[in-house]
C-alpha cells in the first residue's frame, strides 16, 4: 500500500530533480559558449573576422559539450568602430532552447530558453603587424650537422 502511494512521488521528484539538472548544465553550457564567442571576437583583427570566429566558437563549444540545440548567437562589435589602441568590448549573447519534452511528466514545459550575454575587451593590438610572422624562415637549416635541420 505505501509503494503504491510513494511510488509516483519518488518518480515526480526525480523527473523534476532531472528537470533542473538539465536546465542547470544547459545554463552553464550556454554560458560557456557566449564566453568563448565573445573572446573569440575580441582578438580578431576586424569585425567580419570576428563575426565569423565567434559563431565558430560557440557552436563547437555548445557541440562538445554536449548540448544539442540551434542556437542563436547574437554578437555587438560596435567597438571596432573604435581606433586600434583604445578601449573596446564586445558583446556576445548565445540563445538556445534546451529541450525537456523526453521527461514527460504532465505540466513539465516541453522546453526551456536559456539566454547568456558575455562581454571581453578587445585586442588594442589588433591592427597592428609587429613583422613577428614572417621574421625568420620557416624551415632553417643547421650548419652545424651538415646542413640539414638537425630534426630528422
Amino acid at each position: 500500500m505505501e509503494t503504491a502511494i510513494l511510488a509516483p512521488l519518488f518518480i515526480t521528484f526525480l523527473a523534476g530533480l532531472l528537470v533542473v539538472m538539465r536546465v542547470t548544465h544547459g545554463s552553464a553550457v550556454v554560458a560557456q559558449a557566449a564566453a568563448d564567442a565573445a573572446r573569440q571576437a575580441s582578438i580578431a583583427r576586424t569585425a567580419h573576422q570576428a563575426h565569423a570566429q565567434a559563431r565558430t566558437s560557440a557552436m563547437h563549444t555548445l557541440r562538445d559539450r554536449g548540448l544539442h540545440c540551434t542556437p542563436t548567437v547574437r554578437l555587438d562589435l560596435s567597438g571596432f568602430n573604435r581606433p586600434a589602441g583604445q578601449s573596446a568590448t564586445v558583446s556576445a549573447q548565445v540563445t538556445c532552447v534546451i529541450q525537456l519534452s523526453d521527461v514527460g511528466l504532465p505540466g513539465m514545459p516541453g522546453a526551456r530558453t536559456v539566454t547568456k550575454t558575455f562581454r571581453s575587451p578587445i585586442d588594442p593590438y589588433r591592427a597592428r603587424a609587429f613583422g613577428f610572422a614572417d621574421s625568420e624562415p620557416a624551415v632553417a637549416l643547421n650548419r652545424s650537422v651538415g646542413g640539414r635541420d638537425g630534426f630528422s
